[in-house]
């Protein structure tokens, strides 16, 4: 088993259990105690889980004003802070639009784990959801809001700077659920190619997301509009739902309307 997948493994237990002993991690994946060591020090670091004595559990987290998450113990501090993104108003107003007017309870969620998307998270109130994400921040998230049941993530290779999964590991993992909502973003939106982002290296992933759900949804702020990129994310055509800022570019709103995208403007 690959380290980011047996680290995974361990969120999720801990997520079902709420604590594990190293002995009991080391015996589980039939590793060494240093193996343990090593993967809990690095999930330590990122703040998803706290040691205590014999092994580890789920932090105590609260999120303050500065959208950081705090995990205290008697010795020390640990603060995970969140991207800027999860702060900007613009990203806020389209999170409170998705969890207000588009989920509902029982539905099922692919999250691409980007900072926009996460946004959804803090709003949601409906019951019974059911998130399935790539991204180390998303699930961080779902655990400082507890809104949300039940929270699936997946292995493959870490993207560091985004604190993404990517790779064939993590598509394969997305192909096997079928969702009611797939919710990705992307860099920028523009008539001649679509949703469109710099870097090819992510763009797979979010194309296997979205056929793995029965509606998609791009969630896109609006001063992206209008903006080109590199490389093809999806067609205009691909995409059941576009949500967007009020104060979007109206020319582009209306030529994507015409095109029978259903687009929804979230106020700010």
């Amino acid at each position: 088993m690959l380290q980011m997948e047996r680290q995974n493994q361990i969120l999720l237990l801990l997520h079902q259990q709420g604590l594990l002993s190293t002995k009991e991690i080391a015996n589980l994946f039939n590793v060494s105690q240093m193996t343990v060591w090593r993967d809990i020090t690095q999930l330590e670091s990122h703040g998803l889980i706290k040691r205590v004595r014999g092994g580890v559990t789920l932090p105590d987290w609260s999120l303050g004003e500065d959208a950081s998450i705090y995990a205290t113990s008697d010795m020390e501090k640990h603060v995970y802070e969140f991207p800027p993104g999860i702060k900007d108003p613009r990203r806020i107003a389209l999170g409170k639009y998705v969890a207000k007017e588009i989920i509902r309870a029982g539905d099922d969620l692919i999250l691409e784990g980007g900072s926009t998307v996460a946004g959804v998270i803090p709003f949601i109130d409906a019951e019974n959801i059911t998130i399935i994400t790539n991204g180390l921040n998303t699930l961080a998230l779902t655990q400082v809001c507890d809104t949300v049941q039940t929270v699936l993530c997946c292995g493959g290779v870490l993207n560091q700077p985004n604190a993404i999964f990517i790779g064939p590991q993590a598509e394969n993992f997305f192909m096997s659920y079928r969702v009611d909502y797939a919710l990705v973003g992307a860099a920028g939106l523009n008539l001649k190619d679509g949703f469109v982002d710099p870097s090819p290296i992510y763009d797979s992933m979010k194309r296997v997301m979205c056929r793995s759900a029965r509606k998609r949804i791009v969630m896109l702020d609006s001063s992206k509009i209008g903006k080109p990129g590199l490389s093809k994310v999806m067609g205009i055509g691909e995409v059941d739902i576009l949500v967007t800022n009020v104060d979007a570019d109206p020319q582009i709103i209306s030529v994507l309307q015409e095109k029978g995208l259903d687009v929804r403007l979230a106020s700010i």
